[in-house]
């Protein structure tokens, strides 16, 4: 499998298209997860990331922004019960023993 990726141009258009993508996905990284924590601000987050995600700076300033703005950092989605009962999104649930 390794000789084919190097020894032959499928293989190497197949592996650049990879890497670009992974590079896309890594780039977009802050999109990703204010959209996935369901921030406010993700349109804000995606154009900051388009404009200045190139510099380390204006990244890492979309990604603790992506963070902090997200629903308190919880990956947690609700549940049929928790809609039924009428728990509210931002509300914690106690931990049960």
């Amino acid at each position: 499998m390794l000789r084919w990726l190097t020894q032959t141009s499928s293989g190497f258009v197949l592996a650049l298209v990879v890497g670009i993508v992974l590079l896309a996905v890594l780039y977009l990284l802050p999109v990703i997860l204010a959209y996935s924590l369901g921030s406010a601000h993700t349109k804000g987050i995606l154009i900051l990331d388009l404009v200045l995600g190139w510099t380390v700076l204006g990244w890492l300033i979309a990604l603790i922004w992506a963070i902090i703005s997200g629903n308190g950092g919880s990956f947690d989605e609700l549940t049929e019960n928790d809609l039924s009962s009428g728990q509210q999104h931002n509300e914690r649930k106690e931990p049960t023993l």
